[in-house]
């Protein structure tokens, strides 16, 4: 890696995004939006014949004879018909023909790709059955089902999460196979989240958190999940996308394991107001509401929610230190989304996000003192404009901050047992600007060519005080700068062969470190580029294979280049941790199923620790010496049967060992810290018809050890663990609106078991909800 000095060559990378780059790249983005304009002008004819039928095999017979993309969920047009239509139409025309007079709409999602959706105005039963589930836009940033792309991807959409009780969103998470999440249980905040078992790093996050596309903090952030979990209450989440294996070729960097990306919920339908409240076991309590409106030009979708607890004593014994529970842990969570759009014209949309949250919780009961206290808001500004059904342009820029402020006392600090005193303190608050724009153009009618770009900035300030020290502080402050350039190409030699490959190009700068206004660490410059292909073949419309294979990435930070201190040495030449992935799945559609299984296997090589080159002096050096090696298989099938009944089971076999490590030879061949070889995850849902519904499942991880030397003393046995729900509609007059209750049980048989060090999970817990739209 080459080191840089800032010099001249960053005069204004001291600042946030600045209007004249924004304005430069708004500009590029104008003049590409004209040339295709130019180019794309007049979509092509082509003869069509689809005689009266079911409209599900009239779509697939379109799709086929005017070369373009039609995304739509079988299983939602069941039934639903069509009058047909004959004649020399573009593909655009043709679809607006089929769909007369059925509940059904589209929109243009990519150049000459259309997904069909249900129509909130017309016949809401069937609206609401047409939900498009297995369309995702995460796995290649433009809108494809599931089994048209190459990679493992999961879902979790509303329904999943109306049939849960979670109370932090990374709760969710757990049911997906392939996902660790490490995390105090009983506090606040999100966790870390670890796809694959590829483990945690020196560098930060292994696995990247989006919401609605975009990060919400910057590569120097080091807060605990960088805010992206935090930002959404359960009932705002429209649906999670989560996306295994390496995704730096359209991401950037931080996603070795995968992509898991959060989207929220936006309004449809007439102006109405949604409220829920629940209670629940530790003196728990939410409330929260909805109001919003949407049709043809405008919707809006404004929602709060608090949640509230007393907590629960999760360490009754005391740690090492000797520190322990002395009362249950409080806990409160506020957060407050905005989600708008506007559209001038059937193929322009303007949008505006804006989201918040404030999270305060004890790390443990009973200290005033030691407590943790999580703040963050972020604006997103959107603009979408599709042409001639040729080109798709985005273009989005996001502003985001979150904060973090860790109070500690004498006992945690000092080791003064019962001085519960404060001693300390660390405020870190991150602020990060991001501009990105996307050009999706439609080649020619096998051929779909997707550009983007990517600018963002971040600066982290963090502040130690030493209370007991007379109130000494010392402020640290870090820069960042990143431009990233990707390319992905999607090619469909024919219905059944389609190649998606591309790559992204990035450039992170590491400038204008300090302490107390001293610069501690040299500036330095890292450029990388991570490709990625996947192939993906249809043996049948139920059944496809898939093979992919990438890199990954997470940057070499200049703490780690050039750490501050006497013992310790530099590493300029000190590389990004990289990973090359392989993978082969299949999707089939049974009767009365569908199944999903993949195998993988990831080489995590150049992973950063800490070496002692010299004893006499003491000298300390960051190095590229560690290795991982993680192989898997995943499997899960999804049924659906008579009667309304609904099975569902998932495994994750993920052997992840380390390979090398000349710095601590005794982790070598030992298992990942915090990875269970085994999980699986299993259960079904019972809904008989519109009136009620309820779901039982169960989950179970093996055993994990909490250090990479698997210390047996460090050691969490595995543990199945089960809950329950139930819901109903209430019988009331439509002139109230529609109300639904419900009842909950989360730790169904009152299991005792670990998913943090020295700390127990909850205890049988009960929930008792009311939600009502009018």
């Amino acid at each position: 890696m080459k080191k840089k000095s800032r010099g001249a060559l960053y005069p204004a990378a001291r600042k946030l995004v600045s209007f004249p780059r924004m304005a430069a790249v708004s500009a590029l983005m104008a003049a590409s939006m004209l040339v295709a304009n130019l180019a794309f002008a007049d979509p092509a004819k082509a003869t069509v014949n689809i005689p009266p039928q079911e409209l599900s095999s009239a779509l697939t017979a379109l799709a086929s004879q005017t070369d373009s993309q039609l995304l739509f969920a079988s299983d939602a047009l069941q039934g639903a018909r069509t009058k047909g239509v004959s004649g020399n139409y573009t593909a655009e025309e043709a679809l607006q023909l089929l769909l007369k007079g059925t509940p059904y709409s589209y929109r243009t999602t990519a150049a000459n790709t259309f997904t069909v959706q249900g129509d909130a105005g017309k016949k809401p039963e069937a609206a609401a059955a047409a939900r498009l589930s297995e369309v995702v836009v995460t796995a290649t940033k433009t809108e494809r089902e599931i089994t048209d792309v190459p990679a493992s991807v999961s879902v979790i959409d509303a329904r999943d999460i109306a049939r849960q009780q979670p109370r932090k969103t990374e709760e969710l998470l757990k049911q997906v196979e392939g996902v660790d999440v490490n995390a105090s249980p009983a506090t606040g905040g999100a966790g870390t989240i670890i796809v694959r078992g590829v483990g945690g790093s020196f560098a930060g996050q292994t696995t990247q958190v989006l919401v609605d596309g975009m990060a919400t903090d910057s590569v120097v952030s080091a807060i605990n999940g960088r805010g992206g979990l935090n930002f959404l209450a359960a009932q705002d989440i429209e649906r999670i996308e989560v996306v295994r294996g390496p995704a730096s070729a359209l991401y950037g960097p931080s996603a070795v394991g995968g992509v898991i990306n959060v989207l929220p919920k936006r309004w449809s339908g007439p102006a109405g107001t949604e409220v829920y409240a629940n209670v629940g076991s530790h003196n728990s309590q939410t409330l929260g509401a909805a109001v919003g409106t949407a049709n043809d030009t405008v919707d809006f979708r404004l929602s709060v929610s608090d949640f509230r607890t007393d907590g629960y004593v999760a360490q009754p014994d005391p740690d090492p230190s000797g520190s322990k529970d002395l009362a249950a842990r409080d806990w409160t969570d506020s957060k407050v989304g905005f989600q708008a759009g506007v559209r001038p014209s059937a193929n322009q949309e303007l949008t505006v996000s804006a989201l918040s949250y404030r999270t305060r919780s004890a790390w443990l009961g009973g200290h005033p003192n030691y407590r943790l206290n999580n703040d963050g808001e972020t604006m997103t500004l959107g603009y979408r404009h599709e042409l001639n059904g040729r080109a798709t342009f985005k273009v989005f820029y996001r502003k985001s901050r979150v904060k973090a402020l860790g109070l500690f006392d004498d006992e945690v600090d000092n080791g003064n047992l019962g001085s519960l005193i404060l001693s300390s303190t660390n405020e870190r608050v991150s602020d990060s600007d991001s501009l990105e724009g996307q050009a999706d153009l439609r080649l020619s009618s096998n051929n779909l060519l997707t550009l983007g770009i990517s600018y963002g900035t971040g600066e982290q300030k963090t502040t130690n005080t030493d209370v007991l020290g007379g109130g000494t502080k010392t402020v640290d402050i870090t820069k960042s700068e990143m431009t990233g350039f990707f390319v992905q190409d999607e090619h469909r030699f024919s219905d059944a062969w389609t190649l998606i490959a591309g790559g992204r190009f990035d450039r992170i700068s590491l400038f204008g470190d300090s302490r107390n206004g001293v610069p501690r660490y040299k500036d330095s410059t890292e450029t990388v580029f991570n490709p990625r292909a996947g192939l993906r073949y249809h043996l049948s419309p139920a059944t496809s294979f898939y093979a992919s294979a990438g890199t990954a990435y997470v940057p070499a930070l200049n703490y780690l280049k050039s750490p501050n201190g006497s013992t310790w040495l530099e590493n300029p030449d000190l590389k990004p941790e990289s990973s090359t992935s392989y993978e082969i799945g299949l999707n089939q559609r049974l009767g009365w199923a569908s199944l999903r299984a993949a195998v993988f296997h990831t080489d995590y090589r150049d992973k950063i620790s800490s070496i002692r080159v010299s004893s006499a002096p003491v000298k300390n050096q960051y190095q590229n010496i560690g290795k991982v090696i993680v192989d898997g298989l995943e499997f899960g099938l999804e049924g659906k049967l008579p009667g309304g009944w609904q099975p569902y089971v998932n495994y994750a076999y993920t052997d992840s060992k380390i390979k090398e490590n000349p710095n601590d030879p005794l982790t070598v061949g030992k298992r990942v810290s915090r990875v269970a070889p085994n999980k699986l995850n299993l259960g079904v849902v019972y809904a008989p018809n519109k009136t009620w519904d309820a779901r039982v499942g169960g989950r179970y991880v093996s055993e994990r050890y909490f250090t990479d030397r698997n210390q047996p003393n460090h050691r969490a046995p595995g543990y199945f663990v089960a809950d329950a729900k139930v819901s109903a509609k209430l019988p009331v007059s439509n002139r109230v609106g529609e109300w639904e209750a419900y009842v909950a049980v989360n730790n169904l048989f009152d299991k005792r078991y670990t998913e943090w060090e020295y700390e127990f999970a909850d205890e049988r817990n009960f929930w008792l909800g009311i939600s009502g739209k009018f």
